[in-house]
């Protein structure tokens, strides 16, 4: 056990290695039959949260994200009640010790709504489509891991113009061009061979510039703590939320497409 876990830990410190690892994990994840899914699934909600504690310093915030998770299964409405209503306590609970209301009472009841949205209701977005179908949700991975690989390689050896440099300095343009043309390649092509009625490429376009909202989304969060990465979860490629930000915005628009 202590060689394999040397041997992980090895793997993790290269970007390709760390990159195969999670990439195949993912894929292995991603195959499980439903219930051993939302299983995986509620340990990367609570996972989520437990970074947003590190970036943010507030305790309790895992549990905020896995009971959100977790009350989507039942209905995503109650989810969403479940995260307003534990927000709310979360910020009386802040206002309790200092007897009285102010900025920093409502920051603290933002990002345990922050919390639940981001680590409980996105991650039930996977949660919809591998219900839909297993191919889908195989798709939106596939395109999402497309894209940000493209970008990112394009963006380091060809890139020259900043693109969003103010949240996320390494971005450009040449980068993000390249990303959305390989994920939307990517995603036509394969749901065109394993998932009837959805070889739509405006569709994989759209889910390609959802991802980078996603990733810029996660940088602008980092940014506003003064924090490089979510974690060092997964060694060279920085946290959970570093790796999969891009994947919870892509899932939640795929999500959305089903109804």
């Amino acid at each position: 056990m202590g060689q394999l876990e040397g041997f992980i830990s090895k793997l993790l410190q290269t970007r390709e290695g760390a990159g195969l690892f999670i990439g195949l994990t993912t894929l292995v994840v991603a195959l499980l039959p439903l219930p051993l899914f939302g299983i995986a699934l509620a340990v990367f909600s609570y996972l989520i949260g437990y970074e947003l504690e590190l970036i943010t310093r507030k305790g309790f915030l895992r549990w905020i994200a896995l009971l959100g998770f977790l009350f989507s299964l039942v209905n995503p409405f109650l989810g969403l009640l479940t995260v307003l209503s534990v927000g709310l306590l979360y910020g009386y609970k802040e206002v309790f010790p200092k007897g009285y209301y102010s900025f920093d009472t409502f920051k603290g009841f933002s990002i345990a709504i922050l919390t639940g949205l981001y680590g409980g209701l996105l991650p039930y977005s996977l949660w919809v489509i591998k219900e839909h179908s297993t191919a889908l949700l195989l798709a939106t991975l596939l395109t999402v891991w497309a894209s940000d690989t493209f970008a990112y390689y394009v963006g380091k050896n060809f890139g020259k113009n900043p693109f969003f440099g103010i949240i996320s300095p390494k971005k450009t343009k040449e980068g993000f061009i390249a990303g959305l043309v390989a994920g939307t390649l990517v995603g036509t092509i394969f749901s065109a061979l394993t998932v009837k009625g959805f070889a739509n490429p405006l569709l994989w376009f759209s889910v390609s510039v959802v991802a980078v909202i996603g990733d810029l989304f996660e940088s602008f969060i980092k940014r506003s703590f003064n924090v490089k990465d979510s974690s060092n979860l997964l060694g060279s490629h920085g946290g959970i939320m570093d790796r999969f930000d891009a994947l919870l915005f892509a899932s939640l628009l795929v999500a959305s497409s089903l109804n």
